[in-house]
């Protein structure tokens, strides 16, 4: 129980600004149980976001107010890490150079042109998506949903995917993960899927083929472009994931009538 616990500290410490003042010891199990928590620190930050949607839909705030403020409090909460993650992997991607270089490039703290247009254009395209669901009344359970499919398919990717270098974060905790590890974040995608079913079966499922579809075409293009994961691209992952799942939200009406 106590490595389950501190994972879970552990997790928390290292995707949000929860502020947890407890020193957690890096250890085998610790980690392998951080990595397990990583869904659910998903379910903790969409949750945070679907009651702060719920009790601002109660006042008066335009619809302009409540996406911004939703925005802004999603990159808050993970400490704006999954977003750095975007713009340091978007300036070594432009970069056009070979993947040994690209990879250099991520580790310079400076940011260059490409990052910057990169989250914007990213931010841009998720608030529009977030303002257009959210005129059309979207339910509270799909900000929990989405959170939560990114930061399970981060797990897996972490899992499988071949790593771009044998230091860093996604090393460190790569090294103490197994099959097992999979199967028990596998078993948490599918309860969780079944629940979020309970109450939106369609969002539900098309969400989940949509992270399933990020996920392999991630692992793709990491492999191809820059010889496997860091930490920076499980991070860019993240952003991608969810800015790609509100796309799906905002398409969905196109295609699904009552």
């Amino acid at each position: 129980m106590k490595a389950i616990r501190h994972g879970l500290l552990l997790a928390l410490q290292f995707l949000t600004v929860f502020p947890l003042r407890k020193e957690i010891s890096w250890e085998p199990e610790t980690a392998r149980w951080s990595v397990r928590m990583f869904p659910m620190v998903g379910l903790f930050i969409g949750g945070v976001l679907a009651v702060w949607y719920w009790l601002l839909s109660l006042t008066p705030v335009s619809p302009l107010f409540l996406s911004l403020s939703l925005l802004f409090l999603s990159i808050f909460l993970s400490g704006g890490l999954h977003a750095d993650g975007w713009m340091d992997v978007s300036d070594a991607f432009f970069s056009y150079r070979d993947a040994e270089r690209r990879l250099e490039i991520m580790k310079d703290s400076r940011v260059g042109a490409f990052a910057v247009l990169s989250i914007v254009f990213l931010l841009s395209f998720r608030f529009l998506f977030l303002y257009e669901t959210i005129v059309k009344h979207v339910s509270p359970i799909v900000f929990i949903i989405i959170p939560f499919l990114a930061r399970v398919l981060m797990s897996l990717l972490l899992i499988y995917g071949r790593l771009a270098k044998p230091t860093g974060m996604a090393a460190a905790f790569r090294e103490h993960l197994t099959k097992s590890d999979a199967y028990f974040i596998v078993v948490i995608l599918c309860v969780g899927v079944a629940g979020f079913s309970f109450f939106h079966p369609v969002e539900t499922t098309v969400l989940a083929m949509g992270a399933l579809i990020s996920f392999f075409w991630a692992r793709s293009f990491y492999d191809k472009q820059f010889g496997g994961i860091t930490g920076d691209m499980l991070g860019a992952f993240v952003e991608g994931t969810e800015a790609w799942l509100w796309f799906i939200i905002w398409l969905l009406p196109f295609f699904v009538t009552e």
